[in-house]
């Protein structure tokens, strides 16, 4: 019995364990992979915030910052799909003393949501958990700005992590009535 297992097991080892190895894992991978794009899915977010007549490095005006939520599908998606006016989706809120501007990131059920970069990345006004930082409420994210961070023009480059498949996540149109009927209630 032991003769016939060793010699199964060489016969095995000598007709490419090695590359039969290599397949099966590739195929485990590409089984793995696609059920985590099954499962998983990501969304990015750009915040642009534009100042009107903003002086100094980072153009800070008297004026806060108007916002404009943009979306993409991928980090490296150049087609930004933009709602129909500035400030939508963005409301004022008093905390501490200190007028907050906060802006939906339209990522509703995103598990996980992280500011991955913001342009320019040296900029004298805008330090996250000082002057602003994201912020669940809810199923909702926002990014708020406080101080000289909501006068100045900025661009903030959000990533949404979202734990089902982008088929089940709502449409463009629907994200941006849902914007309209929230910036009308503010």
């Amino acid at each position: 019995m032991k003769s016939v297992f060793i010699f199964f097991a060489v016969a095995f080892i000598s007709t490419g364990f090695a590359q039969t190895s290599e397949r099966l894992k590739q195929k485990l991978l590409d089984k793995s992979n696609k059920t985590i794009e099954s499962t998983v899915h990501w969304q990015w977010r750009d915040l642009i915030c534009e100042t009107r007549n903003g002086e100094g490095p980072d153009k800070i005006s008297k004026e806060p910052a108007e916002c404009t939520i943009a979306l993409r599908e991928t980090e490296k998606d150049t087609t930004r799909r933009f709602p129909t006016h500035r400030n939508a989706g963005c409301f004022d809120e008093v905390v501490n003393g200190t007028t907050r501007k906060y802006c939906d990131l339209l990522c509703p059920g995103a598990d996980t949501v992280y500011l991955i970069k913001r342009n320019p990345q040296v900029h004298r006004s805008c330090f996250v958990f000082f002057t602003h930082r994201l912020e669940r409420r809810g199923e909702d994210w926002y990014l708020w700005r406080e101080k000289n961070c909501l006068h100045s023009q900025i661009t903030f480059t959000i990533r949404c992590e979202f734990l089902f498949p982008r088929t089940k996540f709502q449409k463009d149109t629907e994200l941006f009535a849902r914007l309209r009927k929230r910036t009308k209630r503010v």
